[in-house]
């Protein structure tokens, strides 16, 4: 199976799935974890695509990547004037999660972000999202998104 179509299938399920990522309490207020934080960050916009897949695929685990693509896709939908119920539903992520995500996008913490993705891009995120939501209980949609990948 390529890596598209694995990638793909991923997505697919990420929305049959809602078991999150628990995460450490350590703390991470250090000024040695700030200064690798910056050189991470630096070494992530200088990867070329390929690398920076690789850096995905290779670092998070399956939940996390499902963790960060429903992030993901919650800020875009939210974008799109959709409401917390809707994005629960659709993404399969916790009401109160939807809720968080929702206020910090209504308190403009996601801009950077949203404005750093050209248009063309924005629509093809947002074309393949509304797939595959549609996927769930359409097979029309389901074949869009494999011709997509073929």
């Amino acid at each position: 199976m390529t890596i598209i179509k694995k990638n793909i299938v991923l997505l697919t399920e990420l929305f049959r799935q809602t078991n999150m990522t628990n995460i450490s309490n350590k703390n991470t207020k250090s000024k040695d974890y700030k200064i690798a934080y910056k050189q991470l960050v630096s070494l992530i916009a200088k990867l070329k695509n390929k690398n920076a897949s690789y850096l995905i695929e290779e670092l998070f685990t399956e939940a996390e990547q499902i963790m960060f693509i429903k992030r993901f896709a919650s800020v875009f939908m939210f974008k799109q004037g959709h409401s917390v119920y809707r994005v629960s539903q659709a993404l399969g992520v916790s009401k109160s999660t939807a809720s968080r995500l929702c206020k910090q996008y209504n308190q403009g913490k996601y801009n950077n972000l949203l404005n750093c993705i050209n248009k063309r891009q924005t629509n093809e995120f947002l074309s393949l999202l509304n797939d595959l939501i549609l996927a769930q209980a359409s097979p029309k949609a389901r074949a869009r998104i494999m011709n997509r990948v073929i």
